[in-house]
Order: structure tokens, then C-alpha cells, then sequence
């Protein structure tokens, strides 16, 4: 099942997003682009839509057309009816690039990968990917709970968390893991309040990847992340900073319904206090 339609209701004036993790080509000031998604369910699809919308309108281009598959996302892309629509708008030049929310959506494989850029570069376009891709987590998730956003959960949530990490005899410094979690969830309780004053949640998530590294999620009920670029580089606020310089690679990125944020951390085994 596919969907396509072109756009005529593009609006004018939009929040500004989180800028794209990844880009192939020269993405131009401007430009007409398609906007995909692939999954299995049609309402998570039409609001992953809606965010890549507002991201191109962000970033000033017009969308003209936008397509789903409702498929799994290991299915070929000459399988994908919707996919094959968004390749004839760029082969016939009624758009120079498209927007999705990963590579991993379009192509699951790495040869896969590297034929769809090629296949980009070749048709002089370009492809942004808003949301990074999930990175493979081992063999399960480490842990992963709600708390209230209120300063007192931080306390609570990291002896839970160095709990946790103990149980799984995790390579890496505990210690130091457990100083970047608080630093996330203090930003969260500080920064992330609801401006009608209604309790709210922050959900934590800790994950290992393939390679023994730690993954720390840190949810929140705000979209908004001002200056997001400069404080994930430690150029602004302590927080985020001291998280670095404890060995932290930090990322952010928005939900599928554009109504919250995510700051990740990752570690590696092999880092230690500063």
C-alpha cells in the first residue's frame, strides 16, 4: 500500500528543527524536494510525514510530493510502489533532492546503502536524513523507566541506573556513566518544563551497542532545543560541557511526532574520568 499526493499547503513560517545528521550530495537553497517514509503502520507513517514537512519548510525548500510504503524495511526498493514515485520525481526533475528520516529506512544493507548514494550522486540530487538511525543495541536493551521532571528523580534515577550497569559487569567507568545520565536528566528537569505547569515525564533508556558501548537516552516533553549545535559542542551551558569532557559523543533528535526530543550520549568501554 502507497501513498502519494503533491503538496500545496506548505506553511510559510515554521519552528526551526534539529539540522540533518546526514546528507549525500549539495542540498541547495530553495530547491523543490520529495519526502518518504516506509513502515508498517499508516498512522505513524502520516505523522513521520508531517515532520519531515516541517523540517524542509525549515530549511526553506518546497515539498512537492510525499510518499509511504506500508512494508517491512527490509523489503527491495524496486518493490516499493511508493519509493519508485519518488525516484521518477528526481529522473524527471520535478524535485532535486528527497528528504527521510534514515538511510536505514530506504536501504537496510551497507552494499545497499552505497548503490542509493550512487544512485544519487549519479542523478545530480541530493538526500537528507533528519533523525539518526538507531544504533544496533547488542543483544537487548540495559535499561529503561519513566520519572517525573522534577529534580528530585535525578537522585533516584541513578541509583537505579548504577544498579543497573553493575548487574550487566559493564566494561566501562560506571562512575562516569552514571555523571552523564545526571547531566541529561538535570538539563531535561531545568530546561524541558512545560509552560502550563502540568507534572510531566522524562523517560531514560540505557542500551549497549555491537561494540560494548553505552548508549544513554534521555527523553523529554519539550521539542525545543535552543542553540542545540553549540550546546552539544560544550560552547554553551555546563551541563552538556562536563558531559563531553567525561568522554560523551552527544547527539539530539526529535520523535516521530515532532512533540519531543531526545539527547543521547554514547560511551565506549574504553573511556575513563576526566
Amino acid at each position: 500500500m502507497t501513498h502519494l499526493r503533491p503538496r500545496t499547503d506548505i506553511p510559510e513560517h515554521v519552528a526551526p528543527l534539529p539540522p540533518a545528521c546526514s546528507i549525500v550530495g549539495s542540498a541547495s537553497a530553495g530547491a523543490r524536494v520529495v519526502l518518504y517514509t516506509c513502515t508498517i503502520d499508516s498512522a505513524i507513517a502520516t505523522r513521520t510525514l508531517t515532520v519531515l514537512r516541517t523540517f524542509a519548510s525549515a530549511q526553506g525548500w518546497t515539498a512537492v510530493h510525499e510518499a509511504y510504503d506500508l512494508a517491512p524495511l527490509g523489503t527491495p526498493r524496486h518493490c516499493r510502489t511508493g519509493w519508485r514515485a519518488i525516484e521518477q520525481a528526481l529522473i524527471r526533475s520535478e524535485a532535486t533532492g528527497f528528504v527521510a528520516p534514515s538511510e536505514q529506512e530506504i536501504a537496510c544493507h551497507p552494499a545497499d546503502r552505497a548503490a542509493l548514494r550512487g544512485w544519487i550522486i549519479d542523478q545530480s540530487a541530493f538526500a537528507v536524513y533528519p533523525r539518526p538511525a538507531t544504533p544496533s543495541a547488542g543483544p537487548a536493551s540495559v535499561w529503561s523507566r519513566s520519572f517525573a521532571l522534577a529534580p528530585v528523580s535525578v537522585r533516584r534515577l541513578l541509583g537505579a541506573a548504577r544498579t543497573r550497569l553493575a548487574l550487566t559487569r559493564w566494561s566501562g567507568d560506571i562512575d562516569s556513566a552514571a555523571e552523564v545520565l545526571a547531566r541529561l536528566a538535570f538539563n531535561a528537569v531545568v530546561h524541558a518544563q512545560p509552560a502550563n505547569g502540568t507534572a510531566a515525564q522524562m523517560h531514560v533508556h540505557l542500551a549497549f551497542t555491537d561494540g560494548d558501548g553505552l548508549i544513554i537516552d534521555v527523553e523529554d516533553p519539550s521539542p525545543a532545543f535552543p542553540d542545540a549545535q553549540a550546546a552539544l559542542r560544550g560552547e554553551k551551558g555546563r551541563g552538556l560541557r562536563e558531559a563531553r569532557q567525561l568522554g560523551a559523543r552527544l547527539e539530539w533528535f526529535l520523535a516521530e511526532d515532532g512533540r519531543r526530543k531526545t539527547v543521547r550520549a554514547t560511551l565506549q568501554p574504553g573511556q575513563v574520568r576526566a
